[in-house]
This record gives structure tokens, sequence and C-alpha cells, in this order.
């Protein structure tokens, strides 16, 4: 469905929902009767629902007899399952987790937070991230965590093993590949451990995200700050520079394979010596794969500076524009949105926190990933791609990129998919 038909049943849907809202301000807070649905796409999120249900007492002081009914849709279903849910006033959710570029810019669903969230995050939530989280300049949504982008994470015991010295890691790209080639092994023409891992399969808009790092160290970016185009940046010099280096890994190097498996599960595996990683990473390394040892340090310079938080997108819990339960909606977000929950949760989950306060407790200092922190965060924000339809044009870039790492020509796969871009950042105009 395309934006405008969303604004159309939007507007519908906001007249009833004052009406509603009228009468329900007549109603004492304790009165009010009503379930809310809050849906969360089990990604990287497994702890965050159980957690909340125990954390909202206050809410449910001020609204005993609101039931908040909590779904976890697993993520590969979950878009499919949005699409049918946005499509039903009876079963679309109240409050949903997902990028606020798309359910915000594009189809309109995300409501706007009230003036005192805008005042409160505009104040004291990080700033290196925040745009990823407005539409028109108005916060739409509240972050799930600060994911800074990617930091380079490397198997110390592999350094050691190849007589590199694990304090001193590539601070070059040059460095970087060089690296690479005295960590990969390789049995039969075949790469049996990768030098450094690359992101080659799956959904293409992870193809994409995890190719910015190159994209940004050598200059380039996927389209212009306005949205007005592609033409000149995803076929730039520098965007064909960062992917040809990427697939140079692969058929020149040899030292990435496109066959031994994700990188998640590579690195974790010891089949991967480096990866680029975001800081959630660090955590679940902890929890699922204790016995590697490994280091996290900032992603390296390239020939054009160092890329900074490199992101498609990041996720957010958003209210439902159309539900007639935005006003509890909203009160349920106040009561989950506060530094100290804030920390308690990044501490079960293992990522970063969102409040600006946060990033100065022991949790966050005495990471390992620490230094890679502090230097993204005094580096600032790097390219925003915050065009509505992002995700649909990350199907398009990651696709691109899987051939390019196939082997097909960089320039000729970059400068093809310029005009399906162009369609992409025209509709959301």
């Amino acid at each position: 469905m395309q934006r405008r038909s969303f604004l159309i049943l939007a507007t519908g849907s906001l007249a009833m929902a004052a009406l509603a809202g009228c009468s329900q301000q007549a109603v004492p807070a304790g009165d009010r009767e009503a379930t809310l649905k809050v849906w969360n796409p089990q990604d990287n999120w497994r702890k965050t629902t159980k957690f909340y249900d125990s954390k909202v007492q206050a809410f449910k002081d001020k609204y005993p007899n609101v039931k908040v009914e909590y779904v976890d849709v697993p993520y590969g279903q979950y878009e499919a399952r949005y699409t049918s849910g946005f499509s039903s006033s009876s079963d679309a959710p109240d409050i949903f987790m997902g990028q606020v570029s798309y359910y915000g810019g594009a189809l309109g669903i995300a409501a706007t937070a009230p003036d005192e969230l805008q005042k409160s995050w505009d104040e004291k939530l990080s700033n290196v991230t925040r745009d990823n989280f407005k539409v028109d300049g108005k916060w739409a949504g509240y972050p799930v965590s600060t994911d800074l982008g990617m930091q380079l994470y490397y198997n110390t015991e592999h350094f050691e093993a190849a007589g590199l010295d694990p304090n001193s890691p590539p601070k070059t790209f040059e460095e970087l590949r060089q690296f690479a080639g005295k960590l990969a092994k390789s049995e039969g023409g075949k790469v049996t451990r990768n030098g450094l891992a690359l992101r080659y399969s799956g959904n293409p808009t992870g193809i994409a995200d995890k190719a910015l790092p190159y994209v940004h160290a050598f200059g380039g970016r996927l389209y212009s700050e306005d949205h007005k185009t592609s033409k000149g940046f995803i076929n730039s010099e520098g965007t064909v520079a960062g992917i040809q280096y990427m697939q140079d890994l692969v058929s020149k190097d040899r030292v990435s394979s496109l066959e031994l498996g994700s990188p998640d599960d590579t690195f974790a595996q010891g089949l991967s010596s480096m990866t680029l990683r975001e800081g959630w990473y660090e955590g679940w390394l902890k929890q699922n794969a204790p016995g590697v040892k490994f280091a996290v340090v900032p992603y390296p310079e390239g020939p054009q500076g160092y890329p900074k938080v490199s992101l498609l997108f990041n996720w957010a819990w958003m209210v439902n524009d159309r539900s007639d339960k935005k006003d509890l909606a909203w009160e349920w977000m106040k009561t989950v949105a506060n530094p100290a929950t804030d920390l308690e949760l990044a501490q079960v989950e293992g990522y970063l926190p969102v409040w600006t306060e946060n990033f100065s407790t022991p949790y966050v200092t005495q990471r390992s990933d620490f230094k890679a922190v502090e230097k993204q965060v005094s580096e600032g924000p790097g390219p925003v791609y915050n065009a509505p339809y992002t995700n649909q044009i990350a199907l398009v870039v990651g696709s691109a990129i899987e051939k390019c790492l196939q082997g097909a020509d960089v320039k000729e796969t970059l400068d093809g998919i310029v005009p399906q871009v162009d369609e992409l950042l025209e509709r959301g105009q």
C-alpha cells in the first residue's frame, strides 16, 4: 500500500480516535478498560518482552484495568505479519518495533511523540543517531538501543598464532587487507578460515548495511543527503572503490569465503579471524561463544578518513498513529523510557543504552568495546539514510553488492541500479 493510501486511512482513523479520546477523558484513569497490543520482532531482543512486562508497575498502578498483551513476532515473518496487521483495524498493534523511516516516513503509521517526550529525548538521548528516529525533524520512535555502527572484532588467539600483536590491530584499510592475508587459511584452493568475514548472502538489506563501512571509508554513499538522487553517489568513484575492495578480498586476495557461513556464526566458531559488527555483538559473543578470545577496536581509517557511524537504520519502539488507544500507548512509552530502565535493559540484552548519562556508567566504560564506542561518539554522526523507502532501496543495493561479490563488474552493476533507486527516492518525496 502506498503512503497516500495509508495517510487517507489514517486521517479517517485519527478523526475517530479524536472523538474516542473525548469520551475517554471523562473516564478516570483507574477505570479505563482496554487491551494494549505490543509487537516485538524477535531478532536480537529476545529478553525484552519479559523484561518490560516486569518493569511497567507504574503503568499498571495507574491503569489497573488495562491489559498489556505482548506478542513476539518471529523475525523472518515480521514484515508479512506487520503488513497484514496494519491492514486490519482489529489485529494491528498499538505499540510496535520497527524502522522509523519506513513506518513513519513512508507509510505514515508511526505517531509523532508528544511535546514533553520531544523535549526530553532531544536533551537526554544520544545525539549521534537521533536523526534515524525522526520524521520531518520530530521524534517518531524511542530507540531500542544505541547502535553506533560497526566495530572491528578480532580473534586474539588467531593473531598470536599468525605472529601478529593482538595489541596492535590494523589501523588503516590497507593494513586490514594485509592482516586478513596473514590470518586466512586455505585448503585445496578453498578458504577454510576467513581472514576477514564478509556478509555475502541472506537478506539483501543486511548485505547493504554491512557494506557501508567500506563504502564510507572510500568516500562513497548510497544517495544524496536531500534524498533527490543516487546518481553520482551509489555509482560514484568512492562507492565503486569500496565495493571493489570487498570483491578483491574474495576473488583476488582469497581471504574471504562465500561459502563458510554468516560472519556472526563463523567468528563465534573460530572460522573467521576478523569481522565488522555492531556493539550488540560484544554482548552476544560473551553469552553465546564464551570460549572465543576476542578484542574490539574502532574500524580502521579509510583512504577518505574514518567511516563514522555507518548504518542504514536503527530499530525503535513506535506508537500506531491509527490506534484508538494512542494516549494509553504513550503512557506505556513514558513508563519504559527512563534512564534506569534503559540501563537495566541494556545490561540484560548486552547492547548499548540510549540515554546519554548511561554512557558514563561502569557497564559502558568497562565493556571490551569501549574504545570503539568512544571513537564513534567523538567522531559524530555519519551519513544518515532516512529516506522513506530506504528499506526497499537497501534490497536493490544489497542484491547488487551480492552480485559484485560473486564477480560481477562493480561499476557496471552499480550504474545499473541508479534508475531503480531513484524511482524509490522519488516515491518518498
